[in-house]
């Protein structure tokens, strides 16, 4: 499949749908690093979640600190206490 095609059909996949005017669910198959599941485990686990949630949850987050850090160019701070830590996205 080239390119252009790709493009396509990822666009299609995330058109509005006619019934309730956002993008269908997609359903995705990846291959995680064993620190991903861990992460997905503990968010399970202590939300009580389950494991398509947990991955929403995470990939929320990530997207809205990637937005602000790397399209924003926000500084992202993370205060405990009195000890107050910037977090750099490579």
């Amino acid at each position: 499949m080239s390119r252009a095609a790709s493009t396509t059909a990822d666009r299609d996949e995330l058109e509005p749908s006619r019934d309730h005017g956002r993008p269908e669910p997609k359903r995705i198959n990846v291959a995680v690093s064993p620190e991903t599941v861990k992460a997905l485990q503990t968010v399970m686990d202590r939300e009580g979640v389950s494991l398509t949630e947990a991955v929403r949850r995470l990939v929320g987050f990530g997207d809205f600190l990637y937005q602000a850090a790397k399209v924003e160019g926000a500084q992202v701070l993370v205060k405990q206490g009195d000890t107050t830590r910037e977090i750099v996205l490579i």
